[in-house]
């Protein structure tokens, strides 16, 4: 196994926003904030993972070679890892904060930490949107008597200068994808229309012009789908969603019903969009194609939700909710199953109307650390490891594998590669040999806010496990324990401990086993002597 290149490092160079935040998590947990990176003796970068070990001295990064699939592996032991966080470019949020009619704009990071008050004054400032370049926020402000005008301003709160100017409501800015126009809600003609103009406010437009209310204007980020979405009670009485093309014409209605539809937000990774909808249960986050009669609710809460917002990998919809007990925060709930959701503010005033952008190197995922210090107040996988196995690949973190073993057992720990398992079926699975006097268990991430799937070999405590990953994810697919007269002395004796071929494009593996267990960590026989096991994590025992 060969060692790979590691960065030794005295602090973590991310670029952080800084200030005050916080929040908890919707069962009531308090979030514990990252710990800082000097808690610990040795920082060390592997790929995008940041991690602190109890001593500079020992700790070792190894490579597990991957000749077929998107990840890269390494094996972690030699010093026990205190903290170990993923690192990735992660929207931040800009937002309204405030009470009564005095609102100011925010912006904080992903998870709600780092909050930073951009502006501060006696104006309603709400509605924020980063710029497609992230460089500019556009907002509108109110001030008395009820003047709503669109104001820009530079992404740091500085130079804020006002494109609109009249008596009316300018309200719900939103970009164009190249960024050079702006469209928005305005009460000029005398009733709610949507208009059109350049970034520095001139050529105003109206692209909506009818005896309906058109209002929440929001452009789609997608530059190969230049449309505005939008919602009208011109055929219906209660407000429909709508599309139109960036000029205004070929108008279409999305939604038939008898519920207010509002606030569209289109997100182009998926094509979906997701607005506020007033079912009879109050209003919800609703998500779905544009132009289907298929529709789910995602935030399917009893309190009152609005302003969603999708995150520029389509993997989170952020909202206002009002489940606190006097004020709404801020919810950033997952797209994908089970849809954990996190209350990333808690405060004693209204965190409203989060737009999601002008991403920043952030913690996505803490995965090694002091229990509640996961996004949301979750715990990681374990509080500390003293070997593990990591995968990543170029667009972050994807797993890893807790190798459990006695502080008496860590001096005869060893994890090698088997090289049969990648020659015999092109690297898919990836065979590793974990040798130890003892193994206690194996714990593997089951992801953000699940709890992690355990492989637990006590009593038997057994001193060689061939473990098989995935190339494709680097998830455990099987765990096949060696019986005791099987163990090898070395990684290249288990040529004929364990033997690999193939059968029916599937990998078998030939040897004496005391325990073969699956990926979702049960133990599926208690002895075998040839092991089926496939790519997308089936196990099965032949003899």
């Amino acid at each position: 196994m060969s060692r790979m290149t590691i960065v030794m490092l005295t602090g973590l160079t991310l670029t952080l926003l800084v200030g005050c935040g916080g929040g908890n998590d919707v069962g009531g947990g308090s979030v514990v904030p990252p710990p800082a990176d000097g808690g610990g003796a040795g920082a060390v970068q592997v790929g995008p993972l940041a991690i602190r070990t109890a001593s500079a001295a020992g700790f070792m990064v190894e490579e597990i070679p991957n000749p077929s699939g998107p990840v890269s592996l390494a094996a972690l032991h030699g010093s026990r890892i205190t903290r170990m966080a993923s690192q990735a470019y992660l929207d931040r949020i800009v937002f309204s904060r405030g009470i009564g009619i005095d609102y100011d704009i925010c912006v904080c990071n992903l998870d709600g930490s780092h909050a930073v008050r951009l502006i501060d004054n006696d104006a309603y400032d709400q509605h924020p949107e980063w710029s497609p370049d992230g460089q500019s926020i556009a907002f509108q402000r109110t001030r008395p008597p009820y003047d709503a005008e669109i104001v820009v301003m530079d992404a740091d709160g500085s130079s804020p200068h006002a494109l609109t100017n009249n008596s009316d409501e300018d309200d719900v800015p939103t970009w164009a994808p190249d960024g050079l126009r702006l469209a928005f809600q305005t009460d000029r003609t005398g009733d709610n229309e949507i208009y059109v103009m350049y970034a520095d406010g001139t050529g105003q437009v109206n692209l909506t012009s009818n005896a309906g209310d058109d209002g929440w204007p929001s452009w789609s980020p997608d530059p190969d789908d230049p449309a505005i979405y939008f919602s009208s009670d011109r055929d219906d009485p209660s407000p429909e969603l709508y599309m139109m093309l960036e000029d205004g014409s070929a108008p279409t209605r999305l939604t038939t019903n008898t519920r207010y539809d509002v606030e569209p937000d289109f997100d182009p990774n998926s094509g979906r969009l997701a607005w506020n909808s007033c079912l009879p249960a109050g209003w919800e986050v609703m998500m779905g194609y544009p132009g289907s009669t298929s529709f789910q609710n995602l935030s399917a809460d009893p309190a009152t939700q609005a302003s969603p917002s999708w995150s520029s990998d389509g993997r989170f919809v952020c909202y206002h909710s009002d489940i606190g007990p006097y004020d709404d925060e801020l919810v950033l709930q997952e797209v994908a199953g089970p849809r954990s959701r996190f209350v990333i503010t808690h405060n004693a005033v209204d965190d409203r109307f989060p737009h999601l952008g002008s991403p920043t190197l952030q913690t996505d995922r803490v995965i090694i650390g002091p229990n509640g210090s996961d996004w949301g107040g979750r715990d990681p996988i374990w509080s500390f490891s003293d070997a593990g196995i990591v995968a990543w690949a170029d667009d972050g973190y994807r797993n890893f594998v807790r190798i459990g073993v006695s502080a008496a057992a860590l001096p005869t720990l060893t994890v090698s590669p088997l090289a049969s398992a990648a020659v015999v079926l092109g690297g898919a699975p990836l065979a590793v040999l974990v040798e130890a006097s003892a193994i206690a268990n194996l714990r593997e991430d089951g992801g953000r806010g699940r709890d992690s799937v355990v492989w637990q070999f006590d009593p038997a405590n057994p001193s060689a496990v061939v473990l098989y990953l995935s190339s494709e994810t680097g998830k455990l697919l099987s765990a096949l324990v060696l019986a005791d007269q099987a163990s090898p002395a070395n990684a290249d004796a288990c040529w004929a401990a364990v033997t690999h071929r193939t059968e029916a494009g599937a990998l078998v593996v030939d040897g004496s086993f005391a325990g073969v267990y699956n990926a979702d960590g049960r133990r599926i026989a208690r002895a075998a002597s040839s092991v089926h096991i496939d790519a997308d994590g089936g196990v099965t025992v032949l003899r």
